[in-house]
């Protein structure tokens, strides 16, 4: 019997590829065959708890049944019960030393839970012993993306090129960009992203970001803002936002008031609320009056386009940071407004997570906790469901929790959020601040240099590493390291 185990959006960061598991039941009695295909129909169905019940079941009776051990092990890996996973696959592979599909499991399960080195050994042995089947693509990725983090791009370029080159998606096609940039190729990255979207302009948000930060690091300021700025029409509310701030000011100046001046001649709803957006976070400080025009263009957006989600999410968001003479209170409750008119909308899961996440803030500002922990919760239950779950937003609950003092739940969710992606290093850094809060000065060093190594070009980031890190390595008696971070903290 086949068993195929489907993408589940429950599923974890790195097992997204269909596995088929060959199940011999040749030898058993009817009544048994029937019972393994029940769990055999829940699996393959996304139903993973009614199969693992059933597996459980199975393998009391027949301990070293060596496929449903697997399945087992899969299972649990999609339940986010890393440990058993953990434990059952190496259950199976001692039944089966040199199952590349076993390893690559195992591998992944490992990563999930943030053991980077235990689960880097096992996914070098299953792409030694079988690159090409389908679980072992997942456990390129996977390796590819643990060379990234010990800073070995090079490495992660010769294991994607293969893969990119067989016709996967834009997940792994992203990680040969990512790559390529920070193995110093970023022009051939760029060439090689550029030839996706013209192929398919519908490409990932994630396609358009890199392409974008691959010109700016190959020094092509205009085609960088243009990748930007035809992505941001598609996707506005997306990662591709941060590659266009990152441009020179004096050049992003003059690119936006270019496009404010063809929107006065020709309004148009998709550029309104990608400029809108841009207008928003490019003046944080609000020193400018950014903000403001930012919040007629996206109330002429919203004016145009009465059923656009986003037009009234990002109104909603130059609201909450609008500097009238209203005040903070009421402008804060129009935001809420907006949020709400956006929710009623029906938008996408990732833009009502946004919306979501933003209302849970707005709460927390105006002091009802309340309904702050209900948006966050209702924030993390769309999370857990997406294909790409999102660290950043599920942060926002952690630090609400820790805000609370719960701090039991905040570390719990904290440990869920590393399980979704163990590369994450905002979630790395609020672990680094729990560390801290327990005096665990050596763990606090570990983390703080991983999201330093991790940061990019993230100030904010980068800033409160070097901060943990001289704290760290002053209580770790190690003064002249923690100097030199101090010394970076001063000379910003």
């Amino acid at each position: 019997m086949t068993v195929v185990i489907p993408k589940s959006p429950a599923g974890n960061f790195f097992l997204c590829v269909f596995v088929t598991l060959i199940v011999c039941l040749t030898t058993v009695a009817q009544s048994a065959r029937e019972s393994l295909a029940s769990a055999d129909a829940a699996m393959q169905s996304g139903r993973f708890a009614d199969a693992a019940r059933e597996y459980e079941a199975w393998l009391k009776a027949h301990p070293n049944s060596k496929a449903v051990l697997l399945a087992l092990g899969i299972c649990y890996m999609q339940l986010g019960r890393q440990q058993e996973a953990v434990a059952t696959l190496r259950r199976y592979l001692k039944l089966v030393p040199r199952s590349a599909a076993g390893h690559a499991a195992l591998g992944i399960a490992l990563l999930d839970g943030a053991k980077t080195a235990e689960a880097k050994a096992e996914l070098e042995i299953a792409v030694r012993l079988n690159p090409r089947q389908p679980m072992q693509l997942d456990a390129v990725e996977a390796l590819a993306r643990v060379y990234l983090i010990e800073g070995k791009a090079g490495k992660a370029v010769v294991l994607l090129r293969p893969l990119v080159a067989s016709g996967t998606g834009d997940e792994a096609l992203a990680l040969l960009g990512d790559a390529l940039i920070k193995s110093g190729q970023a022009r051939a990255a760029g060439e090689m992203l550029n030839r996706q979207l013209q192929t398919n302009p519908r490409s990932a948000a994630q396609v358009y970001a890199l392409a974008a930060w691959a010109h700016l690091k190959a020094g092509d300021l205009a085609k960088a803002a243009e990748t930007c700025e035809r992505g941001m029409r598609i996707y506005p509310d997306s990662e591709i936002e941060a590659a266009y701030l990152a441009l020179p000011a004096p050049f992003l100046a003059e690119r936006i008031g270019a496009r404010i001046e063809r929107l006065q001649k020709a309004p148009d709803v998709a550029e309104m609320i990608a400029v809108g957006r841009v207008l928003i976070d490019a003046d944080p400080a609000r020193k400018t009056r950014a903000n403001e025009i930012a919040e007629r263009l996206l109330a002429h957006a919203v004016e145009l386009a009465p059923a656009n989600a986003s037009a009234h999410y990002n109104y909603g968001r130059a609201l909450s940071q609008s500097g009238n003479p209203n005040g903070g209170q009421n402008n804060l409750e129009r935001a809420l407004g907006e949020w709400e008119k956006a929710l009623a909308l029906n938008p996408g899961n990732e833009l009502r997570l946004q919306i979501l996440t933003k209302i849970g803030a707005a709460r927390i500002d105006l002091s009802d906790f309340e309904a702050a922990e209900q948006a966050f919760e209702s924030a993390l239950e769309i999370n857990r469901k997406l294909p790409r779950r999102k660290p950043e937003a599920a942060l926002e609950y952690v630090r609400f929790l820790q805000l609370r003092s719960r701090t039991a739940e905040a570390e719990a969710l904290l440990r869920e959020n590393l399980s979704w992606n163990p590369f994450s290093p905002q979630a790395h850094l609020e672990l680094a601040k729990l560390l801290a809060t327990r005096g665990q000065w050596a763990r606090v060093a570990e983390e703080g240099e991983f999201v330093l190594r991790n940061a990019g070009e993230d100030e904010e980031l980068l800033r409160a590493a070097h901060l943990l890190l001289a704290r760290a390595y002053y209580r770790l008696n190690q003064p002249e390291k923690a100097r030199q971070h101090q010394a970076w903290i001063e000379s910003r």
